[in-house]
């Protein structure tokens, strides 16, 4: 049975940590019945004024976000003597699982609607990052955890950001520790990863990173451990999109790489101006990229599991092996004692201008299985991120499948055919190195890095070209392949200054050397 609390009934724990519980729930009362979603704050916090104050400081923050591309909080709340938060529940997956399960089964996302995706979250972004106080005064809201796990894609074609729960804006109290990294690694900027200070082209960063991987079906940064993973984001060498897959429409490389320049300067301007170089990408190459597109392309993916979500009773059956734990809520002062719901300082939100954004109405999960068959469900929480209980997230319902792999790591060949999405072999690291360090290095005529500098290669892949150019010195180029690992060694040779020729009616020079 579903536990009341308040006007909500909480139907399964979807997760918990050590700030909170996350719960899907149904809203009831004042003629509003829909499926939400709960964070409620552990009794132990409750207790603690600052903690409180700086969570209901971020909420607060999030709350006066409303755009149709970012998730929204309801309430924030006490209910029962314990602090909640309500947010929009969205039927739909998360990015990295959309694209692992349509890899699975063969169609990845389709270029025009991964552009779609990229392009709606960039508005999201563009209109948090253009967020002011009631003063007017801009916020310099920065996500600072851009990932595919934080771009939540509805069903209903809908794309929304989700989890700022690492956000900050400039002059918060609720300040990060010196030297603290907050966000995933493999998604973070270059400045971000040095422990620079960001602003929101370091969110247009990890978006571009995002559109990569959905390009490719490679990770971009993905090191053996952390601190290598920092160091590839450091060092930020991206190969093209299309020499990981050549069937990408002409042009798309520049977008992409312009994404994704290592200094802040030379990408985009802002997240807006990203979005807009998207969609003008979409028009002059033709591409089927609506938002009708993408949700009828959804739900021909997904349809077996949208059938099974379509009967009212899954949701009781849900409650058979759910682990609520909604009861044992007693704090450890016995401040529980309360049983009424009262509400704290209501969510006042931030003055933003902006569109304003949409509620979306979910329809209860069904499954039309057998009767005396179980219906096991997973659910996969979006939006708690580095702290359990922040700002805007979003839960996502799905059934429990096994995971599909993992992309595979970069892997640099001819652009001859696609990259398949396992890799066939081990890749092997060619360290290339010039004499002076310092060239910039090409891949087959697209930019790559700087010497010293290390090469991914297929093995038994056809040669690639790489050009090497530095000031004051020749250019030259080598073909390579996985043979000439471990290192390849090029001397540059200084370019010879132009002689001038003598001028018309002046004496041959005479010159002597020695004595």
């Amino acid at each position: 049975m579903a536990v009341p609390l308040g006007k909500y009934h909480l139907l399964r724990k979807i997760a918990s940590g050590g700030m909170g519980q996350v719960f899907l729930a149904r809203e009831h009362g004042g003629g509003i019945e829909r499926l939400v979603v709960i964070k409620r704050v552990l009794p132990h916090l409750a207790e603690d004024e600052d903690f409180l104050a700086m969570f209901q400081e971020e909420a607060q923050l999030v709350a006066g976000l409303r755009h149709p591309n970012l998730i929204t909080i309801l309430e924030w709340a006490q209910v029962e003597g314990r602090y909640c938060l309500a947010m929009e529940y969205v039927q739909g997956e998360d990015v990295r699982r959309l694209d692992r399960f349509a890899r699975a089964r063969g169609t990845p996302v389709p270029v025009g609607l991964t552009l779609r995706i990229v392009a709606e979250a960039a508005a999201g972004l563009h209109h948090a990052h253009q967020a002011r106080d009631a003063e007017g005064r801009l916020l310099h809201l920065v996500h600072r955890d851009v990932s595919p796990q934080n771009i939540l894609v509805g069903f209903d074609g809908g794309v929304k950001v989700i989890d700022f729960g690492v956000a900050k804006a400039a002059g918060s109290a609720s300040t990060t520790a010196t030297g603290v990294l907050k966000g995933k690694y493999p998604y973070m900027s270059p400045e971000q990863a040095d422990g620079r200070p960001v602003d929101a082209r370091s969110d247009l960063f990890a978006l571009g990173v995002v559109l990569w991987e959905l390009l490719t079906g490679h990770r971009l940064f993905k090191g053996e451990s952390d601190l290598m993973t920092l160091r590839l984001v450091r060092d930020c060498q991206v190969p093209p999109p299309s020499l990981l897959n050549p069937a990408l429409p002409a042009g798309l490389d520049a977008l992409v790489l312009r994404a994704l320049s290592p200094t802040p300067e030379a990408r985009f301007p802002d997240c807006g101006a990203f979005r807009l170089a998207l969609e003008d990408f979409i028009v002059q190459n033709r591409l089927s990229a609506s938002s009708a597109h993408l949700s009828a392309w959804l739900r021909e993916l997904y349809a077996e599991r949208i059938a099974n979500e379509a009967n009212p009773a899954s949701l009781d059956q849900l409650n058979e092996d759910s682990d609520l734990d909604a009861r044992s809520n007693t704090s450890r002062s016995g401040s529980d004692a309360r049983s009424q719901s009262q509400t704290v300082a209501p969510l006042t939100p931030t003055t933003h201008t902006g569109e304003s954004g949409k509620r979306v109405h979910v329809t209860r999960t069904v499954s039309p299985e057998a009767p005396r068959r179980r219906v096991r469900w997973g659910w996969a929480a979006m939006g708690i991120g580095v702290s359990l209980l922040a700002g805007g997230a979003a839960v996502i319902l799905l059934r429990q499948e096994k995971p599909a792999p993992a992309p595979p790591p970069i892997m640099l060949s001819a652009p001859s055919r696609a990259v398949p999405a396992e890799p066939q072999s081990r890749p092997v690291t060619l360290t290339v190195r010039s004499e002076p360090a310092g060239a910039r290095v090409e891949v087959e005529g697209a930019p790559y890095g700087e010497t010293p500098l290390e090469l991914p290669l297929e093995p038994d892949a056809p040669p690639v070209t790489l050009a090497l150019t530095l000031e004051g010195y020749e250019p030259t180029s080598r073909r390579v392949s996985a043979g000439d690992a471990p290192e390849l060694s090029v001397k540059l040779r200084p370019r010879q200054a132009a002689q001038k020729p003598p001028r018309r009616g002046a004496p041959p020079l005479d010159i002597k050397l020695g004595r």
